[in-house]
């Protein structure tokens, strides 16, 4: 089999390393990958295991054929001239244009559904390419994935959970003679529960003089943290970091990664922190199946000032209690997301897009 998986610049950049194990995966399953990318941005590691061309991704929208048309022919020249058989679209953006690329080359068309304000575009998208074959939806949770169903009637749903690696040797959060670490991670699009979130924790650290924040520095920008911090008096414990999710090696040396946000989506950062053995605090999310209160994580009702910084202090408190919640984590990791339970799904989902012999996940 051979397929497409294309990717707008956003998702290509903060889920590098998902994209890579799964590339990887469908590779050693006898998949041929072409990785369709950007103009100008190019992968941030070259690989053996597939071919990479380059598609126009701003122009107008009556463009959107012709891109499409040109990036078809440069996915065939390197081909061989075999045409692939499925289209998979990562990244929102994205989805229009690779719509067209599937009908430019005959192909079925299967995007990453990862958050809950993608069911909408979904929808309209399914509705839009009905005539010719149904889209597969493909989501990394199982309860984001009820809820797509439900919203998406007219594109076939899949649960297809994201894979990462566990450490073989997780590090212990909260060391005794180091300085404690928090991050703060999220889009910041809920200015108030980030604020609540922050306003806990510098609370609960007063005690810690030497403990420091680290923030997303798009979210602190949206919620304008800074101001916050400057209000607080803690603005030399606040440190931005830009792109968490690209630079998650820093972020995962860290002692507790916070979400203070329940959006609805899925971030293979998180996926990767659980793995590795550190402790999750997240606002509690009805759509995010991943967290699971004193299983995966610990959670808090967003917005509750009270709550966050309770908890909070029960963690600086004894953080020797977390060890139970890091190992419960990592085991469901292996168990729930392994790399190879992923590229089954995703291999599972492209047959039966192709076939065009799948059932709708059940709502």
């Amino acid at each position: 089999m051979r397929v497409v998986l294309v990717a707008d610049r956003r998702f290509a950049l903060r889920e590098r390393s998902l994209l890579s194990r799964l590339e990887v995966g469908l590779a050693d399953e006898g998949v041929r990958v072409v990785r369709a990318l950007p103009g100008g941005f190019e992968a941030p590691t070259a690989s053996a295991l597939s071919e990479t061309v380059h598609f126009e991704d701003v122009g107008l929208p009556l463009s959107i054929r012709w891109r499409a048309g040109a990036a078809a022919k440069a996915i065939l020249a390197v081909s061989g001239g075999e045409p692939p058989e499925a289209v998979h679209a990562f990244g929102g953006t994205v989805w229009s244009f690779a719509l067209a690329l599937a009908e430019a080359l005959d192909a079925a068309l299967l995007v990453e559904t990862w958050r809950a304000g993608l069911a909408r575009p979904l929808q309209l998208l399914a509705a839009k390419a009905r005539p010719r074959r149904p889209v597969h939806a493909l989501c990394p949770d199982q309860a984001l994935a009820t809820y797509i169903a439900r919203e998406a009637p007219d594109a076939v749903v899949r649960h297809s959970p994201w894979g990462v690696y566990p450490k073989s040797e997780p590090r212990t959060p909260f060391a005794p003679g180091a300085a404690p670490a928090i991050m703060m991670t999220g889009p910041g699009i809920d200015r108030a529960d980030f604020t609540t979130a922050f306003e806990a924790i510098t609370t609960a650290l007063r005690s810690r003089a030497d403990a420091l924040v680290f923030a997303d520095a798009l979210a602190a920008h949206r919620t304008d943290l800074w101001l916050t911090a400057s209000k607080l008096g803690v603005r030399e414990r606040l440190s931005l970091v830009d792109e968490m999710d690209v630079n998650r090696d820093l972020v995962i040396r860290g002692d507790l990664l916070v979400l203070p946000e329940a959006r609805a989506e899925q971030r293979s950062l998180v996926l990767e922190a659980m793995g590795a053995g550190m402790p999750v605090l997240a606002a509690a999310d009805p759509l995010n199946a991943t967290l699971i209160d004193n299983k995966t994580a610990m959670l808090v009702p967003p917005g509750d000032l009270a709550a966050w910084t309770q908890r909070m202090e029960q963690i600086l408190d004894n953080p020797a209690a977390l060890l139970d919640l890091t190992n419960s984590a990592r085991e469901f990791i292996r168990e729930s997301h392994r790399p190879s339970r992923q590229v089954e799904a995703v291999l599972a989902a492209y047959h039966a897009a192709v076939g065009d012999d799948s059932i709708p996940f059940p709502a």
